[in-house]
């Protein structure tokens, strides 16, 4: 008796945006009508460029009575892992280090309730660090999201200082806190989970800003599918 195992690798094609250097015009803005919400969980999977180093936005989200909303920061110091913050209704929550700087794709979650301001931060599917305290009201509505850059009014004024340089892909949102079992699966599967999701990764869905670069590639992730024969 023989016993194989027989592994396949999946993968697929997706967008990838392609940020070249710190620049203040390079964005991609969500097409997408936001609610208010009472919880929130973002996740996306990207690369830093290796010889880019201080803070920079992953993504921002504004809206017209407080353009420091919602946003996902990166401290990047050199010989150091990177470190990520959450910032909520302008509440600054600490860096947290998360993986090393090392020109390879990590994914990131960032979940966040407004029930004492409960954050959790997840990479590569597994959680990095929680809290509380980051805001106790709704994230507003109808407010802009843009990835790549810190608005320093709604919907504009970037900074070349606080733009993000490296590649970023798979961004989706749901209007729910993801749990660890939900955000592990995701990371072994490679693909979302429907529940809650109310914006899915696409360019159809984005306002890409001319000088960004679209990529067309393997999602930076793969998932393996074996089977056990016995012969």
């Amino acid at each position: 008796m023989e016993i194989r195992l027989e592994c396949l690798t999946c993968s697929s094609e997706t967008l990838i945006l392609e940020f070249t250097g710190r620049s203040d015009r390079k964005h991609a803005r969500l097409l997408h009508k936001f609610p208010s919400m009472d919880s929130v969980t973002v996740c996306t999977r990207l690369r830093f460029d290796p010889n880019c180093f201080g803070i920079s936005t992953i993504f921002s989200y504004s809206i017209q009575s407080y353009i420091n909303e919602f946003q996902l920061r990166v401290n990047l110091i050199q010989g150091k892992r990177v470190q990520l913050a959450l910032l909520v209704h302008g509440i600054h929550g600490s860096y947290q280090e998360a993986f090393d700087h090392d020109d390879s794709w990590h994914s990131v979650c960032i979940s966040w309730n407004q029930n004492g301001g409960r954050w959790a931060l997840f990479t590569d599917g597994l959680v990095v660090s929680r809290g509380d305290g980051l805001g106790s009201n709704s994230i507003g509505p109808d407010g802009l999201f843009i990835i790549g850059q810190e608005q320093d009014t709604f919907g504009g004024s970037f900074k070349k200082d606080e733009s993000f340089s490296g590649s970023i892909t798979e961004l989706h949102i749901w209007d729910r806190v993801l749990n660890s079992s939900e955000i592990y699966t995701m990371e072994k599967e490679c693909s979302p989970v429907s529940s809650g999701l109310v914006f899915k990764w696409s360019g159809a869905a984005m306002e890409i800003e001319s000088s960004l670069t679209k990529l067309w590639r393997d999602i930076p992730c793969q998932v393996q599918i074996c089977q056990t024969t016995v012969t």
